[in-house]
């Protein structure tokens, strides 16, 4: 994996696709097998490693607290958000900061590394990192609105917010990490969801202090990042991306990506979550995965194939079976 997310050689392109706990559920009980072997058997080459944190719960099991203190509905597939702590309140000195030099959050991830390291590409589980984790603790439309409104606030909230970012980014390369992995989606279907302007100001320069943690220790980076943003790929270029997901079709058209940015970057995805992986036949599915093979890696290269996101359980598990075939079509 480290090989094709430096365009170089390999002898057959490494895959990922990852899956809902219902979808694992799903796909255990169709392969007949255990949960835990569902990596294995879906051909996985990255396993990211988390901070550990029970995440509490309300009273009635019905919103999760993470470990930042936003809350997500449990009833859902997906992530849905249920619970803001800033939404009523702008003073960021009294909110309960979490403490990113706690010796106990990276035990699991450590030991991991310790005994997977030489099987998987490790990297850790920076998501929501700054954009996401900022509407997460303020309310997405709040927060699109503070970026116009009160913008110096929206600053802080972002320094906050990489500082802690920044702390974690350091233990997880102390700890041995193959690479960096974060998450941030500024885009909608068609465009983004603010201004090209407004990210460079906002996020670009945080952003680049979080990369240069990896790029600094010689790591590639990956940033999986939702919906059209061909807007800023020269700007994540430019801050030192390795490696962009999820090169989703029904946005980033492949051979465009390809033709403009394969010299430049490597790939991760590409295969439909929202398309032809829910809705496609098997002949379909096992075509697509081909295609994206072809078009994304021209070169037998910089790619890592699989599905664009978390498979949900809408998707049948006959059309992974057609996926994980094709993988083999592509060597």
């Amino acid at each position: 994996m480290l090989r094709a997310l430096r365009h170089e050689a390999v002898d057959r392109l490494p895959t990922q696709s990852n899956y809902t706990p219902a979808m694992g559920r799903v796909l255990a009980g169709h392969f007949g097998i255990a949960e835990a072997e569902l990596p294995g058997r879906l051909g996985n080459h990255l396993l990211r490693v988390d901070i550990d944190y029970h995440r509490p719960t309300n009273a009635d099991g019905s919103t999760e607290f993470d470990w930042w203190g936003a809350g997500w509905d449990t009833r859902t597939e997906g992530y849905w958000h249920a619970f803001s702590p800033l939404r009523d309140s702008l003073d960021l000195d009294r909110y309960p900061w979490p403490d990113p030099n706690d010796p106990a959050i990276l035990s699991t991830a450590e030991r991991t590394i310790l005994r997977h390291g030489t099987e998987y590409f490790i990297a850790p589980n920076l998501g929501m990192c700054l954009f996401e984790r900022a509407w997460s603790l303020r309310g997405f439309d709040a927060l699109l609105m503070d970026m116009l409104e009160h913008t110096d606030w929206v600053e802080e909230l972002l320094d906050r917010i990489a500082e802690i970012q920044l702390t974690l980014s350091r233990r997880f390369v102390a700890a041995g990490v193959a690479g960096g992995y974060f998450g941030d989606d500024y885009g909608a279907q068609r465009a983004m969801l603010f201004s090209p302007r407004l990210w460079r100001r906002l996020i670009k320069p945080r952003l680049a202090k979080l990369f240069a943690v990896f790029v600094g220790a010689g790591l590639p980076v990956i940033l999986h990042s939702d919906g059209d943003i061909r807007a800023i790929l020269p700007d994540l270029v430019e801050i030192g991306l390795t490696t962009l997901n999820p090169v989703q079709p029904e946005v980033l058209e492949h051979t465009w990506l390809q033709r403009e940015y394969g010299s430049k970057l490597s790939f991760y995805g590409g295969i439909s979550t929202q398309g032809v992986l829910p809705g496609g036949t098997v002949e379909e599915v096992c075509a697509a995965t081909v295609a994206c093979a072809r078009m994304l890696a021209p070169e037998g290269t910089g790619l890592v194939l699989g599905a664009s996101h978390r498979m949900q359980s809408d998707i049948p598990p006959r059309n992974v079976e057609a996926m994980l075939d094709a993988f083999d079509q592509t060597h």
